[in-house]
């Protein structure tokens, strides 16, 4: 028989993977161990309108590695489009390190959506605005679904009130510290394009 995993003191989402929970229920689960089952219910079938998870903007708690960082508001966001060195990879700490340079603890961030909103780990995907002039504003989440697979062309310019903004995955992959990372069989990122020009 195997060894059945600790009960922990609180549950989290590292403590879930732990115990073989798909990645796809952790943030469902988590909702839950935050607003109860009840208030679960509560949110019901337009959970992305829920402003505590899917933030516009926010502050950074703490960075994580060169992807992911937390947000004051206690969720885990995952830079979407792009992927820097896990953990114990070489690069890590180097890309840990340029993440936190640009949207470290205390850095106000601004939070863009896209179509596809969690990873397997249960993080909220986001694309991540930082210095903008004014509150930036965004194209809608489901903007470049044509079908589940098909696409409107691609965002090339910075949002209204973003223009003198930078984008964070752009920033990581420019100082060679991330790669774009394409979804296989999957749709177009709303900044996927933009993301592949740096690659030439």
């Amino acid at each position: 028989m195997g060894k059945r995993a600790k009960d922990p003191k609180r549950i989290t989402p590292g403590w879930l993977r732990k115990i073989g929970v798909p990645g796809a229920l952790i943030l469902g689960i988590m909702f839950s161990v935050v607003y109860g089952v009840d208030k679960i219910k509560e949110l019901g079938p337009d959970y992305h309108e829920n402003k505590r998870v899917f933030a516009y903007m926010g502050v950074v708690r703490t960075v994580t590695d060169g992807d992911t960082f937390r947000l004051y508001n206690g969720y885990d966001y995952r830079l979407i489009g792009i992927n820097a060195p896990d953990r114990g990879e070489a690069g890590w700490e180097k890309g840990t390190k340029g993440l936190s340079g640009l949207s470290g603890e205390g850095t106000r961030v601004w939070l863009e959506y896209d179509r596809y909103d969690d990873d397997m780990n249960g993080r909220v995907l986001a694309w991540i605005w930082i210095n903008c002039e004014s509150n930036p504003k965004f194209v809608d989440e489901n903007y470049m679904r044509l079908s589940f697979n098909r696409s409107r062309p691609g965002l090339i310019d910075n949002p209204v009130g973003c223009k003198k903004g930078k984008m964070v995955q752009e920033e990581m992959i420019k100082a060679g510290l991330a790669k774009v990372e394409l979804y296989k069989d999957r749709g177009e990122l709303k900044y996927q394009k933009r993301l592949l020009q740096l690659n030439k």
